[in-house]
């Protein structure tokens, strides 16, 4: 499930999406535009396609390097992989960044896979 709510204090959009696991992870359109526009500017996809990635993905593991983090994987219709990093904490995350790649290649335990 993908959600929008707005900011009043700011008019600023805030997406929401429900995580196979339990998770409801946001980000923001600014905070979309600096992934997109800085981070990875390579990055074909769209703010829509990660929220399906972290609503419906392939597998999700847990990072390595931090526990509160989590790996979504999603393959598109092209053949590329739409990987979206998150930190969770409780029930609730935030998307951290995205990156698409040709060959994914999953590290840490696997913690739900469809």
């Amino acid at each position: 499930m993908i959600n929008t709510l707005v900011n009043l204090e700011d008019q600023e959009e805030i997406y929401t999406a429900k995580s196979p696991n339990g998770k409801t992870i946001r980000t923001h359109t600014d905070y979309w535009s600096k992934i997109k526009n800085v981070k990875h500017q390579e990055l074909k996809y769209s703010l829509q396609d990660a929220l399906g990635t972290i609503s419906n993905p392939d597998f999700i593991h847990k990072s390595l390097k931090d526990d509160t983090m989590q790996i979504f994987y999603k393959t598109q219709e092209d053949g590329f992989c739409l990987i979206c990093v998150v930190k969770a904490l409780n029930g609730e995350g935030f998307l951290v960044t995205a990156y698409q790649t040709k060959k994914p290649k999953p590290k840490g335990e696997l913690i739900w896979q469809k």
